[in-house]
């Protein structure tokens, strides 16, 4: 079966045995009206992402310290100046410090114009991850997945920061998006789906550093499909692309060592994130699984009213089942959302990408889906209700802490964890027996 074929064709066992009781009528007419309100909370979670993101740009928080830094390469360099090393330890993708560098040369405020390239991504990441959500999901997932999704705290604050993980998102959406669109129609591939695939990839690696794992993942998943029906023209055309891809990525590294600092400060900062892959000892197996659980805590921002260690314990759990509710229907759309991060772990041990908070963002949608996607699957023996009261338990927290933090009393975006990061993790609470914050030098 096709990755990419609408999951809205699916309703639970339990929901048609329910309706099916009341006859052919009752069984089509529930169906109905489980869609329409389906779609009506996926699309009211939605407005209210955009809602939060502009909000949270409308804001006008006070610079964090990277954000002073980057600004400072944004002002003072040209456009397209791509030999002078970057102040203050930065690192960016050269295409996106060209946006960012024209943005703040526009009339007006250089902070306002700057972040509204990290806005514009985080407002089409919400409408990339519902596409994407309703291809893969099961009805009953999309919208618990969207409420996860629109209401992260983490996606919020960087919708609004000066710097490139909302554009990481935003880009590894949309080529998850493409793949499905570009994936087999009858026996040959989409020629238009690939040849936009084809232009992200060669394009998008500029702006986004981890773009590429996202389109190893699309470029084998696609591959792999074509030597399967034996498809000797589209292997060859996907070939092809792969390799247009690697070279782009080549340049954009070459690049981007360039104007990274040779003092070995970013590499000591970030030692920690290097994994242990493959563990040689318990120590290591224990730091590899527990960087890995606190992926679903920061920043994928999945919070139950638990305790910080019993929520990362079920979310992983959820996200386990979700993978093999998604693998049994879609194994394509699996391999799309769960290979990621198995290339990311590989790119942590060879020590090319630190795997840990921030830098993680682009992973956020593989993780809230398939946590959704375990709910719904969970829920399928109780039917409606059961989905409800699974889809409500994951939101509550999040819709209390949206309320909260916008009505009564304003989040403290003033502190930051042990290494920058939007607040304390799991891995400090581990570390020191409860969270703390570590104020960082403004």
């Amino acid at each position: 079966m096709r990755a990419d074929v609408p999951a809205k064709a699916e309703v639970g066992a339990a929901l048609e045995a329910e309706a099916s009781r009341r006859g052919p009528w009752g069984l089509l007419t529930t169906q109905v009206r489980l869609s329409i309100g389906a779609e009506a909370i996926t699309w009211l979670a939605l407005a209210v992402g955009v809602i939060l993101r502009v909000w949270g740009y409308a804001d006008g928080r006070e610079l964090y310290r990277d954000e002073r830094s980057l600004l400072l390469n944004l002002e003072l360099l040209p456009v397209f100046d791509f030999h002078t090393t970057l102040e203050e330890y930065q690192l960016a993708p050269p295409g996106f410090l060209v946006l960012e560098r024209m943005a703040v040369r526009l009339p007006g405020d250089d902070v306002m114009a700057a972040r509204t390239v990290a806005l514009a991504c985080g407002i089409a990441s919400l409408l990339l991850f519902r596409a994407v959500a309703g291809r893969l999901l099961r009805p009953t997932a999309v919208p618990v997945a969207m409420g996860l999704f629109a209401l992260s705290d983490w996606l919020i604050y960087y919708s609004a920061e000066i710097k490139q993980y909302s554009s990481d998102l935003a880009l590894a959406l949309a080529a998850v998006l493409l793949t499905l669109r570009a994936g087999p129609s009858t026996e040959r591939s989409n020629p238009r789906g690939l040849l936009a695939l084809a232009a992200l990839g060669a394009v998008g690696v500029w702006f986004s550093h981890t773009l590429i794992l996202i389109l190893a993942a699309a470029g084998t998943y696609l591959m792999a499909e074509a030597l399967v029906r034996r498809d000797v023209r589209s292997s060859l055309i996907l070939a092809a692309m792969g390799a247009a891809w690697l070279l782009s990525f080549a340049g954009c590294y070459v690049v981007s060592h360039r104007i990274l600092s040779k003092e070995a400060f970013i590499w000591n900062w970030w030692d920690f994130a290097f994994l242990p892959i493959p563990p040689r000892s318990s120590a290591d197996v224990r730091k590899v699984f527990w960087a890995i659980a606190n992926l679903f805590d920061s920043p994928s921002d999945v919070k139950m009213p638990i305790g910080m260690v019993p929520t990362a314990i079920v979310a992983m759990l959820l996200w386990i089942v979700g993978a093999i509710s998604l693998g049994r229907r879609r194994p394509g759309g699996l391999y799309l959302l769960a290979a990621p991060l198995a290339f990311t772990l590989v790119a942590s041990a060879l020590h090319q990408y630190p795997f840990h908070g921030r830098l993680l963002i682009f992973l956020v949608p593989a993780v809230q889906m398939l946590v959704a996607e375990g709910a719904a699957a969970l829920a399928r023996p109780g039917g409606w209700p059961l989905a409800m009261l699974l889809g409500a338990f994951l939101l509550f927290q999040p819709v209390c802490d949206a309320l909260w933090h916008r009505f009564i009393q304003a989040i403290n975006h003033d502190a930051y964890d042990t290494h920058g990061d939007l607040r304390p993790d799991l891995l400090d609470y581990l570390d020191h027996s409860g969270p703390r914050r570590v104020e960082q030098p403004r």
